[in-house]
């Protein structure tokens, strides 16, 4: 599509250190403290922040435009980044780094601005759409495979603050680049929808879509802790990136082959397939003999992972208003960061009490969890798909007839 490399690639760019800027303050932290206690609840503290502030900051978002909010938001929670490699460095106290990373309550969800640009460019072009959103996703997921790997590394070869600076300065430019793109911005929409305090949260089946997804995510924060302890346990401890990634390549395999699948019709029964087929491809983890069944393991039960996140971000914007776009994808986006900690959190709990082996059916309990929420809801969220995109009915000829 005309112009449209430009935007993807500056998102691109963004994302990619909005990826390591997680595993970039652990290092850092830990490194310059001694201390993975203080470098994870910093790390908690900012995702928590995100958490509470994401939706909000979508919502002024679509009440204001792209550019006038996510510029000056994604300046401040950038410059908090900032602030917290140099505490580090100085060796400033721990509430100091608490209370400065509390400035990503500002950060802009890039996910989202770029994929509710491909929702304007192409809300004509429904099949268009459903590969962008599909690409969208193998690309995202690309930067979490790597974003976690270079920010480690780049701290590990100059110093624990390099891999930090690099996000920083890789989320500012490519969010730059993608704001100074105005051709693909979506208009701003006035609606009285959005002046309810709840916002998005109203629309019916948001809530829970993004609960769907929380769970999602504690399939991935789930998984990642469980690996890593597994290969210890097996004396594979080196090896323990390389074992969740083949995760991570099965979904984007599964990714890309899913975007090759015709979209007709709703898209809210495919969230009961999606969820479904999460569960079924991941319960042979339940028994994992050695780390070559892992891997194979691993790589089929990420075929379906995609998927499930892809059929989400396409019924989204198909449950809640053209004015209220950006804070819907980001309470669902919200939704899969709160999983992704709650399921490392839990998976931590099980590892320490039971054993790496146990602690697989974390992620299958998730899954599990996500398809019967699935199935309970699927009628709501049919209806709630049925009202945002039918089509008025033509009026009668003899009302036609009357009116001319």
């Amino acid at each position: 599509m005309p112009s449209a490399t430009h935007f993807f690639a500056s998102a691109y760019v963004a994302r990619l250190g909005m990826a390591m800027i997680g595993v970039s303050c652990v290092v850092m932290i830990a490194a310059r403290y001694d201390s993975y206690a203080l470098a994870g609840l910093v790390s908690l503290v900012g995702l928590l922040s995100m958490a509470v502030g994401g939706p909000l900051v979508a919502r002024a978002i679509d009440r204001f435009g792209q550019r006038r909010i996510a510029l000056p938001a994604g300046i401040i929670s950038m410059a908090c980044l900032g602030a917290l490699a140099i505490e580090a460095y100085a060796g400033a106290p721990a509430w100091a780094l608490l209370a400065t990373n509390v400035g990503q309550v500002c950060a802009p969800a890039v996910g989202t601005l770029v994929r509710t640009r491909w929702t304007h460019i192409l809300s004509d072009d429904p099949a268009a759409l459903h590969i962008a959103n599909s690409f969208e996703q193998v690309a995202e997921e690309s930067c979490f495979v790597m974003g976690p790997a270079v920010g480690a590394g780049i701290a590990a070869w100059l110093f624990p603050e390099a891999g930090l600076i690099i996000a920083i300065v890789l989320s500012a430019g490519g969010l730059f680049g993608l704001l100074a793109h105005r051709a693909s911005e979506p208009p701003v929409t006035r609606s009285e929808e959005r002046h309810h305090i709840l916002g998005a949260f109203r629309t019916p089946g948001l809530l829970q879509l993004a609960v769907t997804l929380t769970l999602t995510g504690a399939v991935f924060g789930g998984v990642d802790v469980v690996v890593l302890a597994y290969a210890k346990e097996q004396g594979l401890a080196a090896f323990g990136g390389v074992l969740i990634g083949f995760f991570a390549a099965g979904s984007l395999v599964g990714g890309l082959l899913y975007g090759l699948v015709p979209v007709n019709g709703l898209v809210a029964p495919r969230m009961l397939l999606g969820t479904l087929a999460m569960f079924a491809l991941l319960l042979p983890l339940a028994i994992v003999p050695n780390a070559i069944v892992l891997v194979l393991n691993g790589f089929i039960a990420g075929l379906a992972i995609a998927p499930t996140l892809i059929t989400a971000m396409t019924l989204c914007p198909r449950l809640v208003s053209t004015s209220q776009l950006n804070e819907g994808m980001t309470i669902v986006v919200t939704g899969l960061l709160i999983g992704v900690g709650g399921g490392s959190a839990v998976a931590g709990h099980v590892i320490e009490s039971s054993g790496a082996d146990r602690a697989f059916l974390v992620p299958i309990a998730a899954a599990g969890l996500a398809f019967v929420l699935a199935v309970l809801g699927r009628g709501r969220l049919l209806r709630a798909e049925r009202e945002r995109t039918a089509v008025p009915a033509p009026e009668p000829a003899d009302r036609v007839l009357v009116a001319a």
